[in-house]
């Protein structure tokens, strides 16, 4: 999660939680925490940054929200088809009758469930803004960014 990301918000709880079940994450923690933990056993950050904060007309989670119109390439089509509405209710109901004829195992439904809706739960993370609004002496800026990132890099080097 974001350093924006704050526990005691219900609605971005909320969130964390359900990123951290459809994705089988024990606990979702802030960058601060992660750098925090580097340092703690010795190594020294040279560059950290969150590469879906880069200026891009095209958001980090364009295959998941399954809008058509973001497609780039002749692939893009079926991977960004298969996520929207009509891909997930072919995909799921196809799962369901392959389980239904043993032809993939049992549960199998079940876990393409899971993942939907993990990766509904990614796209809404991605899609939260939080604004924060700070005055410096008679300016005034407003700040937005997510709350949850898949993409923030860190190179460190142990001294």
């Amino acid at each position: 999660m974001t350093d924006r990301w704050d526990p005691s918000i219900p609605d971005h709880r909320a969130l964390a939680h359900e990123i951290e079940l459809g994705n089988g994450i024990p606990e979702m923690r802030h960058l601060s925490k992660a750098n925090e933990a580097l340092k703690t056993v010795g190594f020294r950050i040279e560059h950290e940054e969150d590469l879906a904060e880069r200026p891009d007309p095209i958001p980090w989670y364009y295959p998941l929200e399954g809008d058509i119109l973001k497609a780039q390439t002749t692939w893009d089509y079926f991977t960004v088809w298969r996520m929207s509405c009509s891909g997930k209710f072919v995909t799921h109901n196809v799962l369901r009758l392959l389980e239904l004829f043993r032809i993939v195992p049992k549960g199998t439904h079940e876990v393409g469930e899971a993942l939907r809706v993990a990766g509904d739960v990614l796209v809404r993370g991605g899609q939260t803004k939080v604004s924060r609004v700070a005055a410096v002496i008679e300016y005034v800026s407003e700040y937005i960014a997510q709350l949850f990132t898949p993409m923030y890099l860190v190179i460190a080097r142990k001294p």
